[in-house]
């Protein structure tokens, strides 16, 4: 249990370190070019996050980019712009509890999990994957490869790109304030819950020089 403690605790305080090779694309614009082809690009991107009030639970396997990793349980419950996180060991201790509205507030940290780093490390991960970004993107249009994107620009200089590629697939690459990608999620084939499409896998990718990989297999999503 200690050494699942201090992998996680490694893998969200240095994955950011190092340099972040992949920059921001260029894109061609549809705003303004195609009024309707722009609005169903929105529309698809907004669907990408789910409305209401949900709770899911995912086995979420955390894997070093220079080996080694560990698995825990996620448990994620949205209303609305609210975000409460739980991480469980396997067998069902609570590890981590925290709840993200306009401001983060920890419930339970257990040492490491009690440095300020990891929470608000955590909890920006888990706000990309469930929150959509924005009520609209800033840019919709087309990456030279085809892919269809929807861009969002935070106030904190992130930009965010939802992703639709050629075969169906989707995800997301996020870029820091220097135009390089700090982090990409890909999402799997989506399962059909209350007329919703929730991706059955999540894989996260963290650049850098200790990058790391969270992947995250959906075990319930339920509308509460």
């Amino acid at each position: 249990m200690k050494s699942v403690f201090s992998l996680l605790l490694l893998l969200l305080l240095t994955a950011c370190s190092g340099r972040q090779p992949l920059l921001l694309p260029e894109l061609t614009e549809l705003n303004g070019i195609d009024s309707t082809q722009t609005r169903k690009l929105e529309q698809r991107c907004a669907a990408k996050f789910v409305a209401g009030r949900w709770q899911f639970v995912h086995s979420i396997a955390f894997e070093m980019a220079a080996g080694g990793g560990a698995t825990v349980i996620g448990v994620t419950v949205l209303d609305g712009p609210t975000l409460k996180c739980a991480l469980l060991g396997v067998e069902g201790f609570v590890l981590f509890e925290a709840v993200l509205d306009q401001t983060l507030e920890v419930s339970r940290a257990l040492p490491p999990f009690d440095n300020p780093e990891f929470a608000r490390g955590l909890m920006r991960d888990v706000q990309t994957i469930f929150l959509p970004p924005a009520e609209k993107p800033a840019l919709s249009g087309l990456l030279v490869g085809g892919d269809s994107v929807c861009r969002y620009f935070g106030e904190d200089g992130q930009v965010i790109d939802i992703l639709f590629h050629e075969d169906g697939s989707s995800g997301m690459n996020i870029y820091g304030p220097d135009l390089n990608r700090t982090r990409s999620i890909v999402a799997g084939p989506p399962l059909s819950v209350a007329a919703e499409m929730i991706p059955k896998t999540l894989e996260l990718t963290a650049s850098g020089l200790r990058g790391y990989t969270l992947t995250m297999t959906l075990i319930s999503a339920e509308k509460i």
